[in-house]
């Protein structure tokens, strides 16, 4: 029986070449869809995977609490990894984590990194499962001047030539090299291609930021031992922060808490710390995007179906006076709506390779379709229900129709038949108001980040700022008058300034106090920004109070000190002016406010603007540098001829520091640059949304096409009795209408509730309001009428009299 189901199914689809097209193109393209999110979130998801021990990793994070005010750090105190070694029994081993100079020397050629240089502890290479192909991996790191590099950055740095066992530079450090690694994964949150020992830099000069409590500096892991729980190491952690450090916290009046992090947990996880790192929220959406497009396309393949019940009423009704049983044509049925599936599927995976090279540079991921996997099996078993589901309605009621009342041209599939399809319709119209106004929303948002005023001059038609990033190692430090005076004296730069901070780049946080005007100390965490006095004129801070800060000539010179609105308000001024004269203390350094500076943003506006400290750096101004707490460069420069101010800038640096890589980045570009992932995903979010509206419409072409045929006697009878074009149109549009317009109320709470939810993961967002709906409705409203109008034109004028005769 389901040989002979099998071969009328498939005389059926050829017979229906256009049904079949419909259902075939709407579905495929929704599957298509499934196939590339289902891809993006496969590689999101087995981020860290490859680690032997992965369910034994954890990041130990913790929270900062001041005066109410808690802030989650990714980033520990160099001084805790070691004691936790000795003094928390679930930890196996303890591996702490930074960044160090990109920057390598070989001879007397100097190059970069392509992704990033870590410190790490003795134990790493035995921690993370980052395979050496040279070295012993549990000594690789264990003494001073030792660095593992990448197998790509031995071939660039070495060539074909054996890279253990030779030698290099790097922040002023000689290194051995004692281990080569394999290219560390895609799918690692920790992106690097070099690791030097961490003992190499823990010197006298680091003890201020590995030495103590409140230098929050590095990213420890702890490797658990087996059968212990991260609840057990919680625990043992807390218990041990408090006698360590609890009465320093307590005299700083600090809660420190410890927070486990599960290695599984820590690409989506809200402290982001070093690597790369993913956004849940994000990832959630397009997931709920797939599904969206999913229904629609379901949607799309089972009013089709349904839509054709009276077309094979008589079919049925024949088969059934010949003696077919209604198993065998709701067997038949269903096979049909499977066969239609399956090819759908087909057609959906050419469409999903020929999208992938789009796909790759629009998601920023270089997949593959083999990735899938297994998840290939789910995908069939996806495609092969959505047929099952979308022929059971036509299956159980056509085969259910009484063969006499069929041939005697008396059958109907009643008005549930015509509910289910408006209803289906319908729901394809929400989920595509829905996807339209998110995209708004998204888009919204984009622009407002883009546009919002970031209270410093970041660079536009007039002038640029240029950021020379992590610029400064001990061979430039005693070039740098000479560089400042040269540069400074080219035409076109406007200013320059030297320091550790620098916008996007910033040089950390600091724990201190501002004094309230009771003479008490308001305790709070500050964005440190130690630079020569330049630095507030260079970036174009705007002071609201106070003057600016005078250099400090020698080390004894009175220290002073800028503050933003921010730190003003933490500490009790409501009028900016009033904390002038205060005193303010951050990383040891004490200062007499003399300046208010408006609030600026320094990160992207996913986060709140902190309280900032700014200070000169001792002896800068005299041309005396102090290299541990140089790191930026930062140059104002005027947009005439700005290739060859460039150009000149670099052959200065090229001149007096040949060992050093000439880099640099335009401020703007590197704001923009924060913004990446929702602009790649606002542009995901539209092109889905399109594809969404785009197979809706395609139904909707079916079904009105079929509505238009179904009325052909009474378009005939209205025309011959006067009825118009328009009129026509109007008859067949006005039950569009009606359902995009309920379709615009059940879309909107469920975009509110998802979009804010979105929108919270920004400090400074848009509100959601009435215009991103009514965009949405009315481009659903207005595609919706054209399709239905096109084929009420059709039939309103064909010429009555022919259609009275055909019927």
């Amino acid at each position: 029986m389901l040989d002979s189901s099998f071969r009328t199914a498939f005389r059926s689809l050829t017979r229906n070449r256009g049904f079949a097209f419909l259902n075939v193109a709407g579905l495929g393209l929704g599957l298509a869809c499934v196939i590339l999110i289902a891809l993006y979130a496969h590689d999101e998801l087995i981020v860290d995977d490859f680690h032997e021990r992965a369910d034994r990793i954890a990041r130990i994070d913790l929270t900062w609490t001041e005066d109410g005010v808690v802030d989650e750090l990714p980033m520990t105190p160099g001084i805790m990894g070691p004691e936790i070694a000795e003094r928390v029994p679930s930890a196996e081993r303890v591996v702490r984590v930074s960044t160090t100079d990109r920057v390598l020397t070989v001879g007397d050629e100097a190059m970069e990194a392509d992704k990033s240089a870590l410190l790490a502890d003795d134990g790493f290479f035995e921690v993370f499962s980052f395979p050496l192909v040279e070295g012993d991996p549990s000594s690789a790191l264990s003494e001073p001047g030792r660095i593992v590099v990448s197998q790509s950055l031995a071939h660039t740095l070495f060539g074909d030539g054996d890279a253990v066992g030779q030698t290099l530079t790097q922040a002023g450090h000689d290194l051995t090299v004692s281990g080569v690694m394999r290219d560390v994964p895609r799918q690692s949150h920790l992106r690097f291609d070099a690791v030097t020992s961490f003992s190499t830099l823990f010197d006298s000069a680091q003890q201020w930021r590995f030495g103590n409590w409140f230098a929050n500096s590095v990213a420890t892991y702890a490797l658990l031992h087996e059968g212990t729980s991260m609840d057990a190491l919680d625990a043992q952690l807390a218990l041990f922060i408090e006698e360590a450090a609890g009465a320093q916290m307590a005299e700083a009046n600090v809660q420190l808490m410890p927070v486990v992090r599960p290695l599984a947990d820590l690409y989506f996880s809200p402290a982001s710390g070093l690597g790369r790192w993913g956004s849940e929220t994000t990832l959630r959406v397009l997931v709920l995007i797939a599904l969206c497009v999913l229904i629609v396309a379901g949607v799309n393949f089972t009013n089709l179906a349904t839509a054709r019940s009276l077309d094979r009423a008589r079919e049925v009704g024949v088969r059934r006076t010949l003696g077919a049983g209604r198993a065998g044509l709701a067997i038949q049925f269903l096979i049909e709506a499977v066969l239609l599936s399956l090819v759908a599927l087909v057609l959906a995976v050419g469409l999903a390779w020929i999208a992938l090279p789009i796909f790759r540079v629009v998601a920023d991921r270089p997949v593959v379709l083999a990735d899938l996997g297994m998840w290939w099996a789910a995908l069939v078993a996806l495609t092969v229900g959505t047929g099952l589901l979308a022929g059971t309605y036509p299956a159980f009621v056509l085969s259910g129709f009484r063969p006499v009342q069929v041939l005697k041209g008396r059958f109907s599939t009643g008005s549930q038949g015509t509910a289910l399809r408006h209803g289906l319709v319908g729901l394809q119209f929400t989920a595509s108001i829905a996807l339209l106004a998110a995209t708004a929303i998204v888009f919204g948002q984009l622009r407002f980040m883009q546009d919002r005023d970031l209270g410093f001059d970041v660079g536009g038609d007039q002038t640029q700022l240029v950021l020379l990033p992590e610029a400064i190692n001990e061979d430039v430090v005693p070039r740098l008058p000479e560089l400042r005076e040269q540069i400074s004296a080219l035409a076109h730069v406007q200013g320059l300034s030297i320091g550790l901070s620098a916008p996007t780049n910033g040089g950390g946080t600091g724990s201190g106090w501002v004094e309230r005007a009771d003479g008490s100390q308001q305790e709070m965490l500050a964005a440190m920004y130690v630079a020569d006095t330049s630095l507030a004129s260079v970036m174009g801070l705007t002071q609201i109070a106070g003057r600016g800060m005078r250099p400090m000539h020698t080390p004894d010179s009175p220290r002073e000190a800028l503050i933003n609105e921010t730190a003003a308000r933490q500490a009790g001024y409501d009028e900016p002016g009033d904390a002038l004269g205060k005193q303010a203390d951050f990383w040891g350094l004490n200062a007499t406010i003399v300046g208010v500076v408006r609030d600026f943003h320094t990160q992207g506006l996913q986060a709140e603007i902190q309280p900032a400290f700014l200070s000169p750096l001792p002896l800068v101004d005299s041309g005396e540098l102090e290299a541990g707490f140089l790191n930026n460069i930062l140059i104002r420069v005027g947009t005439d001829d700005l290739g060859a101010t460039l150009d000149a800038i670099q052959a200065i640096w090229t001149d007096l520091v040949p060992t050093r890589p000439f880099e640099y980045a335009f401020m703007d570009e590197r704001f923009a640059e924060q913004y990446e992932a929702e602009q790649r995903f606002g542009t995901l979010f539209l092109f889905f949304a399109g594809l969404a509206i785009a197979i809706a419409l395609l139904g909707l072409f079916g079904l009105a096409a079929h509505s238009a045929s179904k009325r052909v006697k009474e378009i005939g009878v209205r025309r011959v009795l006067g009825a118009t074009v328009v009129q026509v149109v109007a008859l067949l549009g006005r039950g569009t209408v009606a359902l995009v317009l309920v379709s615009i109320a059940l879309a909107v709470p469920a975009v509110v509730v998802g979009m804010n939810r979105w929108l919270d993961g920004f400090a400074y967002r848009i509100d959601v309001g009435w215009l991103p709906f009514a965009l949405a409705g009315g481009a659903v409203l207005t595609l919706a009428l054209a399709t239905v109008a096109y084929h009420a034109v059709r039939a309103a004028r064909a010429n009555p009299a022919a259609s009275l005769r055909d019927e």
